[in-house]
């Protein structure tokens, strides 16, 4: 995710907004498995993960990654 990367609000702004993708996406996954084949869908956990992306030839502002662990009944 592009943009300000230090201690200022800015940034802490981008690393809230890079998190609530990842929980976001663990709601939309939930919604998808009971589409498919689930009856019921529950999150077990989540992990969220930033990094820094500092200048240079990358753009500043953070690497994202997330994994998230689903427990389901299937339908």
């Amino acid at each position: 995710m592009p943009g300000p990367s230090g201690d200022g609000e800015e940034a802490q702004k981008l690393r809230d907004r890079a998190r609530c993708v990842v929980y976001e996406m663990a709601t939309r996954e939930c919604d998808l498995m009971r589409d498919a084949i689930a009856r019921d869908c529950r999150l077990e956990s989540i992990n969220v993960n930033l990094g820094r992306q500092y200048g240079g030839q990358q753009q500043e502002g953070f690497n994202v990654n997330g994994s998230m662990s689903l427990q389901i009944t299937l339908k």
